[in-house]
């Protein structure tokens, strides 16, 4: 099992089948607060479910490389954060995030999104990674800038939440930018 250490009794670990019952806990216990922002969130109510999840993850590492991976905090799932599939023609991919309420606004994220980044820039050389999120969605958007991608603006009405249209900005980070960033 991979195991990736963030200090402070938090890590990084690829999400696999055996950990489905974790990850449909921390979802019961976070499907009000995540579910704001996640569909996914307020679906997954059984372990097959959540093994659907852990498999499309795996499919995806398979695929190309970048791994869906749980966040744990003292050996418990405290979140999470996936890639979408890689777009070959422009050698970019899109990441998204999600961090319980419990444990949300320690920094936790910024750092776990900080040592995930690595995979697409220096291992698949990959030279963009996108961001979306719903733009009231103020701590996800804050992460994205504490990281250092760009705001590229906002794509009105385009994604459907609980049977409403939203609004979600959208950021950017390029390869050149992940270099400099690692230099300070």
């Amino acid at each position: 099992m991979f195991t990736y250490d963030l200090g402070e009794g938090a890590a990084l670990q690829i999400l696999e089948l055996h950990q489905a019952s974790a990850l449909l806990e921390f979802v019961k216990e976070n499907r009000e607060y995540l579910g704001k922002w996640m569909g996914w969130a307020k679906d997954m109510q059984t372990r097959e479910d959540a093994e659907g999840f852990i498999k499309r993850g795996l499919t995806r590492f398979n695929e190309n490389g970048l791994p869906w991976v749980g966040i744990w905090l003292e050996g418990r799932m405290a979140g999470g954060i996936l890639f979408f599939p890689v777009d070959e023609a422009i050698n970019s991919t899109e990441i998204g995030y999600w961090l319980g309420q419990q444990v949300a606004g320690r920094g936790l994220m910024t750092r776990a999104l900080r040592s995930m980044l690595r995979y697409p820039f220096e291992f698949l050389k990959l030279n963009r990674v996108g961001l979306q999120a719903d733009v009231r969605n103020i701590r996800s958007r804050a992460v994205a800038e504490r990281l250092g991608f760009t705001f590229e603006g906002i794509r009105r009405q385009s994604w459907m939440h609980d049977g409403q249209l939203i609004d979600l900005a959208t950021y950017s980070l390029l390869a050149h930018e992940w270099r400099e960033l690692q230099q300070h």
